[in-house]
């Protein structure tokens, strides 16, 4: 490919990219500031009795030489986060914490290839190693499809001249090794994830989660970047900001110093961030961030001062319809199974990402100590909300959240399963097993007791002993199982976005129709209504009676699929005995949740070897015909 040869290329969200890594300097990266361009370099004394510096590089493109690719805020935002950490650097309870703040701000036709590579060597390249260094950079980040290379789009540049007018992050890279080896600690955070700007397709966008894995960050690191995979950064009218910038804002204000010490440290303004951008943008957008060594205290802030002000709730959804969230110590034991992840390509294995939850539900379900939010509660609330998973187990006041990702070599199951913080969306613990796939139920088991243990909740002897416990389980009868329920996706459809619907490891479930109801909303159903108990018993005997007709007039729709996975699975299993056990019922908006332990015992009539299965599984029952009928929703309806 010559250099003028037009580039294919991808919208990237660069907080996943690998180009956070430390090695030595090279000075032929050095590069002359380019003509006609204007530094804003500001020098302030702050506290006289401090000894470090903080330096502030701070950029924003938002005219761009093709008007395309043109923003809004981007050039405001870099503005006004300067001047924002040089505010906050001066004082507060505690005073200042540096001796002086210097800050370099570039904006639009200031930006160019020359100017930032400038910016990084000659300015953060005069930091000393008590100082510390931010970096702020909004704009559009794009991956050349040829290369493999990672750019930020400076003024000049477009998808046809990276070469040329493009910063490369390899370059980018090398600036930042050298400043990290000169200072006490670096914090970067971008805002260069408008993939709808540049037009390219969800597909080419880069996972943020697959890039930070390549990472090798060293200690005093800290990296937040706009949003996750998939989703693009928002700019917001309504506040003169993108809602990244202007949560980074608030944060520095005052807000994100949650203890109220007047000391404001990394993981402070990254938990808040965290939290707002989510609630500014009504869950479509989600910051991510990294963290590499001991927190740093960024600065004193006037907590007081900013405690009482009002937040703006530009694009917040209203909790009409949500559950009460928790509160004290139920919050604390509060828990939800997402999807895990399938990382092969090989489709056929995509059920066990759906098994895994189910199963993993299931066993936790059977701990008391804990409060376990039912899939289909999560998957709902965020498809009436319109909001992914994380976003939903916040504002339910889950505290916890199990997901992982698994892959299939063989015969060979590898599951990695882990606890995110559902608040912060931090890792907190994480275990892996691997063994045959016919050994799926003593591998999720044994990842069951792991997580329980790193919860640190108490399991009875009894608890822990019917988790253990061998059940005599097949998978292929589990698999028919639950693909009878609908709780499987088709063995052809498509693999869920990793933010679409419910969210990056979301739901199988789409959403009700309304056709199925007409169209007003179905009366409610009261949680103690007397017909659920008989609702449940005859469904019960249903199955047990192996009577496919009137399973499926139980469901207000019951497709072809699952018609033929439940005759499937009743025609293996022989004297088949079934019951519904630990049933609760919950209320969501105008829906009841009936949730209940199924526990299946039969003989296998190919083997004649005995069988138990058990599952715990939640339902929407809602009015049709003046009968109750499980709602539509899973995937294979």
């Amino acid at each position: 490919m010559t250099l003028g040869a037009r580039l294919t290329v991808a919208a990237v969200c660069l907080a996943g990219s690998a180009f956070i890594t430390w090695a030595i300097y090279d000075p032929a990266l050095l590069h002359d500031r380019g003509p006609g361009v204007v530094l804003r370099e500001r020098v302030e004394s702050a506290a006289p009795g401090a000894t470090s510096t903080l330096w502030v590089l701070s950029i924003g493109v938002s005219e761009y030489d093709n008007e395309a690719l043109r923003l809004h805020f981007a050039d405001a935002d870099a503005v006004e986060i300067a001047q924002a950490l040089r505010q906050a650097a001066h004082g507060g309870v505690q005073g200042g914490r540096y001796r002086e703040v210097k800050s370099l701000v570039l904006t639009d036709a200031e930006v160019t290839r020359a100017s930032l590579l400038d910016g990084l060597a000659n300015f953060l390249g005069q930091a000393g190693p008590d100082d510390v260094a931010v970096l702020f950079f909004a704009g559009h980040g794009v991956r050349d499809l040829a290369s493999g290379s990672y750019y930020f789009l400076p003024h000049p540049a477009d998808t046809a001249n990276l070469l040329t007018e493009g910063l490369r992050m390899s370059d980018f890279d090398e600036m930042l090794r050298i400043v990290r080896r000169n200072v006490r600690a670096v914090v970067v955070m971008l805002d260069t994830c408008h993939a709808g700007a540049i037009g390219a397709a969800s597909g080419q966008v880069v996972s943020a989660d697959e890039m930070a894995a390549q990472m090798s960050a060293g200690e005093g690191f800290f990296l937040l970047a706009a949003s996750r995979p998939g989703e693009e950064s928002k700019e917001e009218r309504s506040l003169g900001h993108g809602a990244f910038t202007f949560s980074i804002l608030e944060g520095l204000d005052g807000r994100a110093d949650g203890d109220g010490d007047g000391a404001l440290s990394v993981s402070e303004l990254f938990g808040y961030v965290a939290k707002r951008v989510p609630a500014l943008t009504g869950g479509q957008q989600h910051p991510y961030h990294k963290t590499e060594g001991t927190d740093l205290v960024l600065m004193s802030t006037d907590s007081k001062r900013a405690a009482g002000a009002a937040a703006p709730t530009a694009g917040v959804v209203t909790a009409e319809e949500m559950p009460t969230p928790l509160q004290g110590a139920e919050r604390a034991n509060s828990i939800a199974v997402l999807e895990f992840e399938n990382l092969r390509a090989d489709r056929k294995f995509d059920w066990i990402s759906r098994a895994l939850r189910v199963a993993f539900d299931t066993e936790l379900s059977k701990v008391k100590a804990l409060r376990v939010y039912s899939p289909e509660l999560i998957d709902h609330t965020s498809r009436v909300r319109g909001a992914d998973s994380l976003y939903t187990a916040r504002e339910l006041g889950v505290a916890r959240l199990v997901t992982g990702a698994f892959h299939v070599t063989g015969e060979t199951l590898r599951i990695d399963a882990r606890i995110i913080d559902a608040g912060s969306g931090m890792n907190e613990a994480s275990d892996s097993v691997e063994g045959e796939i016919d050994e799926f139920f003593d591998l999720q088991k044994s990842l069951v007791l792991s997580m329980l243990r790193r919860l640190r909740v108490q399991v009875s002897a009894a608890e822990g002993e019917s988790i253990q416990t061998e059940t005599n389980t097949d998978v292929d009868a589990y698999r028919l199982l639950l693909e009878s329920e609908g709780m499987l996706p088709p063995p052809n459809a498509a693999s869920p976005s990793p933010t679409s619907g419910a969210g990056r490891l979301g739901s199988w479930l789409s959403p009700f129709p309304a056709a199925a109801y007409g169209q007003e909303a179905p009366p409610t159903i009261a949680a103690g209504d007397a017909r659920i108990a008989a609702f449940l018993e005859k469904l019960r005997a249903a199955i047990e009676g192996k009577d496919a007709t009137r399973v499926a007039e139980s469901y207000v729709s019951f497709s072809d699929r699952q018609r033929d996975a439940l005759q499937a699975y009743m025609n293996a299993a022989e004297n088949l005995r079934i019951e519904f056990a630990d049933v609760a019922t919950s209320t969501e908006g105008t829906d009841l949740v009936v949730s209940f332990t199924r526990r299946d015992q039969f003989d296998d009539s190919k083997t004649g070897r005995q069988v138990r299965l058990e599952v715990r599984l939640s339902k929407v029952l809602v009015e049709d015909g003046g009968e109750l009928k499980i709602a539509p929703g899973a995937a294979g309806e």
